[in-house]
């Protein structure tokens, strides 16, 4: 019965939908063994952290720009197609990474592979809003965030196994060398291009070569909007995406050989990041319910800061233990987080910015990332891993301060009316004064409750008339 009523949950979204989840697991498993391996096996070519921090650049410049053209994509070509090439794309791009082995076509690929990657990351919330439900909305992002931290789980344990596996059955071959981590990188490319497979089998996103029109059953009414704060809604949404990102892109490029730098072994990095992800897609399940316990707004303060004390601690015990618990925690924030404060921006924007706004937010992410890496790498050469956890924390800190303190004092948020934005008891006490306005009260008391039966027993009364219901004005 409970395992019954949890897949009514949670995969009671329609066929195109779940093919689209389908399409997440494979397609983050390729990149699940490219984000462990990759930087390994530039580093095995004698690479160093300036130039891998380069690598990185290009590809999150790519992929910026191509968030930002992705809506004008999107409209001439059909979501469906976008997300086709997208995966071949970035899938291709991966196999000419694992064949390079000078700068010119790794930086070449780099940029390629950042293009499509985009469109895996950003497509998201796009489909999700043109083909779920609207009362679905949330449980979708948060089970397909989940899937992409779980799938990305599995490529971690494949990336950290798969080198060693080919050392030893593939002769010439030796462990931790080019030729081990090029075969690790082929492996999980192919892996992620498999994903091409259920976006075949879909339906009616498959038909789609142009835009579509959300349906009417799916299509909410949208209320007027004030255009000026509508902009500016969305320009500190996605400022603080790019606040965020600087102080990501200093840390996460260069974690998996900061572990290496404490001794771990692929094999062990393998595995600290599957710990990473199986966190993330396991307690991410529950945003929907911090969400609605604290509201989106408490929710993102709480889940994004609880990272920032186990940095700053690293920052004076690089101890391999706590690495490895703050880069748990950092998984499991991020995964949380990002689809709270997605619906959160979704319910607040008018409909025809929805679309648009997880783009822009995209393209300031990978822009933030991109640049802090190259700093983040010249950093850590020069003045080690410490300077940029510190750039981390206070980085990270001031997107939260600017996201709370903003949004808190929204006109609409103040109002009460998004409804995520409240925590439990504020919606069930505006469902209260919301009922009294509707009913009226009993000297203060709804009709039918206890209170309104002991104003009206006269016996009870203090005096005045206990027939008489007031209203508020």
């Amino acid at each position: 019965m409970h395992v019954r009523r949890l897949a009514d949950t949670y995969l009671n979204f329609g066929r195109d939908v779940r093919l689209f989840l389908a399409y997440t697991l494979c397609a983050n498993i390729g990149f699940g063994v490219f984000m462990l391996i990759f930087n390994l096996y530039v580093y095995a070519l004698d690479f160093r952290e300036d130039a891998i921090g380069l690598f990185s650049s290009v590809q999150t410049f790519t992929m910026a720009g191509t968030a930002l053209i992705l809506g004008t994509l999107i409209n001439r070509l059909g979501l469906w197609l976008v997300v086709v090439i997208g995966i071949l794309l970035y899938g291709l791009s991966s196999i000419g990474l694992a064949l390079s082995t000078v700068s010119a076509p790794l930086l070449l690929f780099s940029g390629t592979s950042g293009m499509g990657l985009a469109i895996i990351f950003t497509a998201t919330m796009p489909f999700i809003i043109e083909y779920g439900r609207h009362a679905d909305r949330t449980t979708i992002a948060t089970v397909a965030f989940s899937l992409a931290a779980l799938s990305m789980t599995l490529g971690s344990l494949i990336g950290g196994f798969a080198p060693i596996l080919f050392a030893t059955v593939l002769p010439g071959v030796e462990a931790g060398s080019p030729a081990a981590y090029r075969s690790a990188l082929i492996a999980g490319s192919v892996l992620g291009l498999a994903s091409i497979v259920p976006l075949l089998r879909m339906g009616d996103a498959r038909r789609s070569h142009r835009a579509r029109k959300v349906s009417a059953s799916r299509a909410a009414p949208e209320p007027d909007h004030d255009a000026k704060q509508a902009r500016t809604d969305v320009g500190v949404f996605v400022t603080v995406g790019l606040i965020i990102a600087v102080g990501m892109g200093l840390v996460a490029p260069f974690y998996n050989l900061y572990l290496q730098s404490l001794g771990a072994s692929p094999r062990e990095i393998g595995l600290i990041y599957a710990a990473g992800g199986i966190s993330a897609a396991v307690i991410g399940l529950a945003a929907p319910w911090v969400s609605r316990r604290y509201g989106s707004l408490n929710a993102v303060v709480m889940i994004r800061s609880m990272s920032l004390p186990l940095y700053l601690l690293l920052v004076f015990v690089p101890w391999i233990g706590l690495a490895v618990m703050a880069h748990i925690v950092r998984q499991v924030s991020i995964n949380m987080a990002w689809p709270v404060d997605s619906t959160f921006i979704s319910e607040l924007v008018p409909g025809k910015l929805r679309a648009s706004v997880f783009g822009w937010r995209s393209a300031a992410w990978n822009l933030g990332v991109g640049l802090s890496s190259i700093v983040g790498g010249w950093l850590i050469v020069t003045s080690g891993y410490e300077i940029t956890f510190v750039g981390f924390v206070l980085f990270t800190a001031a997107a939260i301060v600017l996201y709370y303190l903003y949004y808190l004092r929204h006109p609409r948020v103040a109002a009460g009316q998004i409804p995520s934005a409240l925590s439990s008891r504020a919606r069930a006490r505006r469902a209260i004064r919301d009922t009294g306005d509707a009913v009226g009260t009993v000297d203060g008391a709804l009709p039918g409750t206890k209170g309104a039966a002991r104003h009206d027993d006269p016996a009870a009364a203090s005096g005045g008339d206990p027939d008489v219901i007031t209203k508020k004005s």
